[in-house]
């Protein structure tokens, strides 16, 4: 066969993605979704397997929201630490508008299930598109970070209010002359 002669399927197929539900129908439906458009798949069940699974490095993460103590969001924000250009899709059963907007602000596509296949692979396509602006750090690495940087050292001046340290400084003023 030419080299030239490759389909989009057989671009695809060097491609990865991570699955991971733990209810098994669930689990299914998206392998064969996802395996349908060229991608190499792999499926954890839990939060654990699946995080030994993004040293892999996969181009695509889809996870349901609930996986045991810990969520998919959980995991995106780990995927998108390690890789920021992995594409994530975050299926829930529930419709919760703070987990679909917390998913969005973490760069996921939020869908809920059931779902046709059709729609999973829009949303898929979707989330392929979309760009990321850098890469994504978890809040606990930011926070720590950003908090070393915005401490300033303890003076007891900056204690008082602007107006009372006018005065107290006119009158370091006048009785200096």
């Amino acid at each position: 066969m030419d080299s030239s002669a490759c389909s989009l399927s057989d671009a695809m197929a060097s491609v990865s993605a991570l699955i991971v539900d733990p209810v098994l129908p669930d689990a299914l439906f998206s392998v064969a979704a996802v395996s349908s458009l060229g991608f190499h798949v792999t499926v954890a069940d839990n939060f654990h397997e699946a995080l030994e699974r993004l040293r892999l490095s996969p181009s695509l993460l889809i996870a349901d929201i609930r996986l045991g103590e810990y969520n998919g969001l959980h995991l995106v924000l780990r995927g998108k630490a390690a890789k920021r250009d992995i594409a994530a899709v975050v299926t829930s059963i529930v419709a919760d508008s703070v987990l679909q907007s917390e998913a969005e602000q973490l760069g996921a596509t939020f869908v809920l299930k059931p779902t046709t296949t059709e729609e999973l692979r829009a949303a898929i396509c979707r989330t392929l598109l979309r760009t990321t602006s850098g890469p994504v750090r978890p809040p606990f690495e930011r926070r720590k970070t950003e908090r070393r940087g915005s401490l300033r050292p303890f003076e007891p001046d900056r204690r008082l209010g602007s107006r009372r340290r006018d005065v107290l400084a006119r009158i370091q003023q006048v009785a200096a002359m």
